[in-house]
């Protein structure tokens, strides 16, 4: 079967297809549909960024015929190989099967998009030629993507970051429902404390909340995430110093990470690597959404760069499955959960580093406008005294009156030299961020 067959074949397949029942709905600009403008969703494998296509596609259905849309997943075996020029045969395609109407516009939805070489040539000829189509793209890769749009699609598209669930989402899908002026002292704050830990150990990929076995699923998508989208995508020859070194990061996670303390530690290991590699292959784990770097805020842009960037995971059930820990881990997993529910909520985010240490500031504009400190529990003299210290030396930094210590799940309102410092749980915290 040739090439222009199989994208037949897809074509038909979609126009018999039905929509899952059980889409989520979740929060999504609709603004980013008006207009010319291509939409590229962007996020890590299996985050739900084609329940993301078909939630647009189930409200288009409501006033826009079903023959005005087409979904094709680049994944599917059977366009392989296939490469940009080739894509011209995806309308023509289309146009020979589908009778579109005339009076409404014709969505392409082009899943994976990534997969096809030269795709951004094709891409921008039918923004280009074709205002009668809207397209909406989506891919794992932010470089990859980003790359074109930066250059072949420079000032044609706009950009949709799809994420594993937030806390409220999680609820959201378990249909736990919240009030959040009671929750605190109400009968279902067991329940969200009980759903609260099974998001910490189980992370927040749609998909895995649905399998008993989540673990050995989540091993699958580290797997898939190693091999296809880092060692095929970007060619790695030496699998097995990567292998070493994204263990090592991966284990790191919500502490400070130095290229020259790895590449220490990789040598005593018998693996020998420069600076400059070890440096490439963190840029590609954090390429494909599977490692974040967290900067030290600074006024100089200087001496941003200079400091250690701190490195955090893009979900604690990954972390949980394919790490190896033999301590109590629990509140690094609460630091990396609220790293991720900022990213989520699209927050600017920082860490401080003076004299002592604060987890995250927040930046709204150009000013911080709050300081965080994440840890288990304040109830060790010693480390309720390090976290209050570390909290108060980054508020007269930034000469803020107040400042938020989370906690699994403490609650109390402290009066410290002059500021107001909140001690609250993690999970109510988490609900009650916009």
């Amino acid at each position: 079967m040739n090439t222009k067959e199989n994208l037949k074949q897809l074509i038909i397949e979609w126009m018999e297809f039905r929509l899952p029942k059980d889409i989520l709905a979740r929060q999504f600009d609709e603004r980013l549909l008006a207009g010319k403008k291509i939409l590229a969703i962007i996020g890590p494998r299996r985050s739900g960024k084609t329940y993301y296509c078909f939630q647009i596609i189930r409200d288009f259905l409501k006033d826009i015929p079903k023959e005005n849309i087409l979904y094709i997943n680049f994944e599917d075996e059977r366009l392989y190989p296939l490469v940009g020029d080739e894509l011209t045969l995806l309308l023509d395609s289309y146009l020979e099967l589908i009778m579109p109407k005339k009076n409404k516009k014709i969505y392409f939805f082009l899943d994976e998009v990534q997969n096809i070489q030269f795709w951004s040539k094709w891409v921008r000829r039918i923004n280009e030629k074709h205002p009668e189509i809207k397209l909406i793209l989506t891919g794992s890769s932010s470089r990859l993507l980003s790359r074109e749009i930066a250059t072949e699609l420079r000032g044609r598209s706009l950009s949709f970051l799809v994420y594993p669930f937030s806390f409220k989402e999680f609820l959201n899908f378990k249909n736990i429902q919240v009030d959040l002026k009671t929750i605190l002292y109400g009968k279902k704050r067991s329940q969200i404390k009980r759903a609260f830990n099974d998001f910490l150990k189980q992370g927040g990929f749609p998909e895995v909340l649905s399998e008993p076995m989540h673990q050995r699923v989540l091993q699958d998508y580290y797997n898939t995430m190693f091999y296809n989208d880092i060692v095929e995508r970007y060619d790695v020859k030496n699998v097995a110093l990567l292998e070493d070194f994204l263990k090592m990061e991966i284990n790191n996670f919500s502490a400070m990470a130095s290229i020259s303390k790895m590449e220490k530690v990789l040598a005593l290991m018998g693996r020998r690597a420069s600076k400059t590699t070890l440096s490439k292959y963190l840029s590609y784990a954090k390429s494909v959404f599977l490692l974040f770097e967290l900067s030290v805020y600074d006024y100089k842009l200087k001496e941003q760069m200079r400091h250690l960037k701190k490195i955090y995971a893009i979900d604690t059930g990954l972390l949980n499955a394919i790490r190896f820990s033999f301590s109590d881990d629990y509140g690094r997993l609460l630091e990396n959960l609220v790293f991720l529910e900022f990213l989520k909520a699209s927050k600017t985010i920082f860490y401080f580093r003076g004299t002592l240490e604060c987890d995250f500031l927040l930046k709204e504009g150009k000013k911080i406008v709050s300081a965080f400190q994440v840890t288990k529990s304040l109830k060790n003299y010693d480390t309720r005294q390090r976290e209050i210290k570390g909290l108060l030396e980054a508020l007269g930094k930034y000469n803020l009156r107040e400042g938020v210590i989370l906690t699994e799940d403490e609650y109390e309102e402290l009066e410290e030299a002059g500021k107001k410092i909140t001690v609250m749980p993690v999970w109510y915290w988490a609900l009650k961020l916009k």
